[in-house]
């Protein structure tokens, strides 16, 4: 019998033994869940920040946030699902509910009635505050959009709050403003129509001439596509043609069409080998090739003056393509602004209507050539303010010649355009030459280094190939002791 209970005994034990054991393991593992979870054994309470709001404190029981982003739904027929457009974050938005004691030893504040006062002065007040969430942190610029006070006989000198905040943004307003290559291009377009409407009048009274006027038409169209044939032949709009190689080749390319500061020219392609942009360039140039030749098939039909006028264009968009450095677009282009053939030696009403045909012709192409020009500057980019203005200047000479020229013969319609497409380009190339630095004259005592330069200049040795470009010195370690480059 008592072998008995001494076996029951031991067995009890042993059980109470295994039960403690497990109890203890499964405290252990309930601590390692809480470390791994970001916790420790002793709780995570004591590291929650004390809330507040504009630095009045007050504990807090339980928050909700909301946040995500806005979506305009765009739902059409016969289509499963919609488009989601999105608009952007929504703002954080918190849902409080706290209480205030009187003489807390952890959020000290003095009587609760003046706790809930100051903190009701707060909330109702103008303007955002700063709020500190006990898990998400601080936050600059929060407002209050709503507070409610719960006072009760049985809580005592407990006041319930519940708070409603949401993170405020800046205040920007959209800012309009005018496009001033768009602008270029929209008065462009009316020169065109102009520059026929003016030819095809001259043209109605010159039929008399017949045959001798058609042949001066043709003559002088020529002459003009002559021009554009030893443009495309410059050596210089030849060796441009690799320009837009990708990669960095030196200070021989580049230029002022993509400023001073170097880089990579933006409209490279990667792949292009150099070979490419030959062939390219041949293709561009074979496009003048036949554009010239529908020009002097048009021009012996000037009763057309609209095909007339889209020949002409045809053929200075072809030239404009041929160079790869808009710097050479606008060179080549201002050669067929200037053309002026020589005039009629003969005498009598024939000589008349041919110098008369010469003159209306001559004022069409040099018309559709400043149209050219004018979207060929959208693409310029100075390299300084004395290279906007340099630029601006022969611009504005080119189109105030031609607008002399229309003022004297009476053609008001090309008057009105191009007096609108020359004040067009002057806005949008003082505008994007404002900004630009201006050249200034550096003068050392000895020859020096580019980088040397670059830090003493501008404090900045990145901006050595772009010095390099403006000096051009013959080797970059022997810079000419004065020389000009932007000031700043």
């Amino acid at each position: 019998m008592s072998n008995s209970v001494v076996r029951v005994g031991t067995n009890l034990l042993s059980v109470a033994g295994s039960i403690g054991g497990v109890a203890q393991g499964a405290a252990n593992l309930a601590g390692d869940v809480s470390t791994l979870l970001g916790g420790t054994p002793e709780g995570w309470t004591p590291r929650l920040l004390k809330a507040s709001y504009g630095g009045l404190p007050f504990a807090v029981e339980a928050t909700r946030t909301v946040a995500g982003r806005r979506y305009a739904v765009h739902e059409y027929p016969f289509r499963e699902g919609a488009w989601l457009e999105d608009m952007g974050r929504l703002p954080n938005r918190w849902e409080v509910n706290g209480y205030l004691v009187e003489d807390s030893l952890i959020y000290q504040g003095g009587p609760v009635i003046a706790q809930r006062d100051r903190l009701f002065a707060l909330c109702v007040a103008r303007g955002a505050n700063r709020m500190v969430h006990p898990t998400f942190g601080g936050f600059d610029n929060v407002v209050c959009l709503s507070v409610e006070f719960s006072e009760a006989l049985e809580a005592g000198r407990v006041i319930e709050v519940k708070f409603v905040f949401m993170l405020a943004g800046l205040r920007i307003n959209p800012a309009s403003s005018t496009s001033t290559a768009d602008d270029v291009f929209t008065k462009a377009l009316p020169v065109g129509i102009a520059a026929d409407l003016d030819f095809a009048r001259n043209a109605a009274t010159l039929v008399i001439g017949g045959a001798a006027t058609i042949q001066q038409y043709v003559a002088t169209a020529v002459g003009w596509y002559q021009i554009a044939v030893t443009a495309i032949g410059d050596v210089k709009s030849v060796i441009g043609a690799v320009s837009a190689l990708y990669g960095n080749f030196g200070r021989f390319f580049g230029g002022a069409n993509y400023g001073y500061t170097g880089g990579a020219n933006p409209t490279a392609r990667p792949e292009a080998t150099a070979n490419d942009l030959l062939v390219a360039a041949s293709m561009a140039r074979a496009a003048v090739v036949s554009a010239g030749d529908a020009l002097e098939v048009a021009a012996a039909n000037p009763s057309d003056a609209a095909a007339l006028s889209a020949a002409a264009q045809t053929l200075t968009g072809a030239l404009a393509e041929t160079a790869s450095d808009p710097a050479d677009a606008v060179r080549l282009v201002s050669s067929l602004c200037r053309f002026r053939p020589p005039p009629i030696r003969a005498q009598g009403p024939f000589g008349a209507c041919m110098q008369g045909a010469q003159d209306a012709m001559a004022a069409l192409l040099r018309r559709c050539a400043l149209a050219q020009l004018a979207a060929t500057l959208t693409t310029y980019q100075p390299a300084s303010q004395n290279d906007a203005n340099t630029v601006l200047s022969d611009a504005a000479a080119l189109f105030d010649d031609e607008i002399t020229i229309a003022g004297d013969a009476g053609d008001d319609n090309s008057y009105a355009a191009l007096r609108a497409l020359r004040e067009a380009v002057c806005t949008d190339l003082a505008a994007r030459g404002a900004d630009l630095s201006v050249i200034a004259t550096f003068q050392f005592r000895r020859s020096l280094p580019s980088l040397a330069l670059a830090l003493r200049i501008y404090r900045d040795a990145s901006r050595e190939p772009e010095l390099t470009q403006q000096i051009n010195p013959r080797h970059p370690a022997f810079c000419p002791p004065s020389f000009q480059a932007l000031a700043s």
